[in-house]
């Protein structure tokens, strides 16, 4: 039966005689309910129903009519119509209430059903027929697995980033004291950079990792958007390649965030590395920064708050998305970069939302690819900066002889080299693997110690709780955190975002020297 046919029917009259009693059970459903005879032949339907299969001009709630006219809207809601009205009327024939099922229509609703054979007397003497509309719950559903998907990767990587970090600490810093052994010439150079390089790309994937599970250590600052996309054009034009255009727009006016300008930088990169394999035959790369703001609608829609926003748009005129692969753009455990050539979307992603925003995608196969960062716009006067900002650096103490520094790290080649770089710089080192064992060293040592440095995650005691049991001991001593990947709470929230000193693993000695350097005064 045609639409044209639909809107000539009405339904009048009161519901027949068998019906009637029923006709109560499905007026005050909030499902959409269809009552209808044994056989099919007359039905009565709820005003969820005509609202479900957007049928309030064809038919009247609760009104007897065809079986036919009350199914019609509801088959021509989904495409396999036919298919649909075989397995209802197969479902006639049975005596047992059938399980929710779901069903997707056409325009992109999922629809859940079930069916209740009502029987008097060992006869079935009517049929009701549920439908809800579950498309908001399914959603909630992805979001919840797609968090659980993004926390097991998270845990993954939290487990490897501590030891594979503390690796890659150790093959970094003795590559670099090695090549301070050759003279320039010495082709055994080139080996050892090849060395270094591979552990350099070793430590970015392990930060992706987690990254896109959003356990990543931010180190964040006020960062105008701006101004940083504006010192990008030549960085983005060699990523990109002579066949691509590189356009950038940005506001007169700051487009400030409270962001980790590292990582902001790396989401764009990554946007901008995903852009360059969507254009094999050259087009154009463009970057676009306004301000704007969030109302309350599409601040729920994005999972933020509402108010004042940055927005940062990466477009690009490649080959595009179709449905399926933008359907699983951002899923932890969905690629279609080649393998060890990062992570893509789900890493911008992971950044984005880490950082207090979110990202929506737009595409399609030969239209090319826009992705649009939403951030919360900075706008606390000095005087509200967040604690990490406003920290006074304590008066550096007197001293008249070398700095005394007690490291405390649990892996041992990391430990080695820690005490060599700083013995080189006649500093006096005091070592221990766990904390008892540091908490023993700083009651034995008579003399000042200036400073701590201490690894983070360690059995036991971890560095938070040893440095204040040490500073409890001794006022003036300071403290160097240092760590590959710890719990999100204890460095981010008890280390970063308190304004502690902080070195991320994997770091090179003179990375290593000046933050000691920094620490000490």
């Amino acid at each position: 039966m045609g639409v044209h046919e639909l809107n000539a029917i009405m339904w009048t009259g009161s519901p027949s005689s068998s019906l009637a009693p029923f006709v109560p059970v499905i007026e005050h459903l909030q499902e959409a309910a269809c009552l209808e005879s044994a056989d099919g032949g007359v039905a009565v339907v709820n005003a969820a129903w005509l609202a479900l299969f957007d049928a309030t001009r064809l038919l009247r709630p609760l009104q007897e009519g065809p079986g036919a006219s009350a199914w019609s809207p509801a088959l021509a809601a989904f495409e396999d119509a036919v298919g649909l009205s075989a397995r209802v009327a197969a479902r006639r024939t049975s005596l047992v209430a059938s399980s929710h099922e779901t069903l997707a229509t056409t325009d992109g609703r999922t629809l859940e059903w079930d069916h209740s054979p009502i029987e008097v007397g060992g006869r079935i003497i009517a049929h009701l027929w549920r439908f809800r509309d579950a498309t908001h719950q399914r959603k909630l559903e992805e979001s919840v697995r797609q968090a659980q998907r993004l926390n097991t990767v998270g845990r993954l990587a939290g487990g490897i980033a501590h030891d594979f970090n503390n690796l890659l600490t150790a093959v970094v810093g003795y590559c670099d004291l090695l090549d301070t052994q050759f003279d320039n010439g010495d082709v055994r150079r080139f080996d050892l950079h090849e060395i270094r390089n591979a552990a350099i790309r070793a430590s970015s994937l392990t930060r992706q990792l987690l990254a896109f599970s959003r356990r990543q250590i931010m180190q964040p600052e006020v960062v105008d958007v701006g101004m940083m996309l504006g010192e990008m054009p030549k960085m983005l034009s060699r990523l990109m390649g002579e066949q691509v255009k590189v356009a950038i727009t940005v506001p007169e006016e700051p487009a400030e965030v409270f962001a980790d300008p590292g990582q902001i930088e790396q989401a764009i990169f990554g946007l901008a590395a995903n852009a360059r394999d969507a254009m094999p035959d050259g087009g154009t790369l463009g970057v676009d920064v306004r301000r704007g703001q969030l109302d309350d609608e599409r601040a729920r829609a994005l999972d933020m708050r509402s108010g004042l926003v940055v927005f940062v748009t990466v477009w690009d005129t490649g080959t595009g998305m179709d449905a399926a692969t933008q359907a699983a753009a951002f899923d932890p455990f969905f690629t279609t970069k080649p393998l060890a050539q990062g992570l893509g979307l789900p890493t911008v992603y992971g950044i984005v939302r880490q950082t207090g925003g979110a990202v929506t995608l737009e595409s399609a196969p030969g239209s090319g690819t826009r992705v649009e960062i939403v951030l919360p716009r900075y706008t606390d006067s000095a005087a509200d900066l967040p604690s990490s900002l406003v920290v006074a650096e304590r008066p550096a103490s007197l001293r008249t002889g070398p700095a005394v520094v007690l490291v405390v790290e649990d892996e041992a080649s990391v430990l080695r080299l820690v005490r060599r770089v700083l013995e080189a710089e006649s500093m006096i080192v005091l070592s221990a693997q766990d904390a008892e064992e540091a908490l023993l060293l700083t009651s034995q040592h008579g003399g000042v110690i200036d400073l701590l440095l201490t690894d983070v995650v360690m059995p036991g005691l971890n560095g938070l709780e040893l440095a204040q049991r040490v500073s409890a001991e001794r006022a003036d001593i300071r403290v160097l955190f240092m760590s590959g990947y710890a719990d999100h709470a204890v460095v981010q929230r008890d280390i970063i975002d308190a304004g502690r000193p902080f070195l991320q693993k994997p770091f090179a000695p003179d990375r290593l020297l000046g933050r000691v350097k920094d620490v000490l005064g």
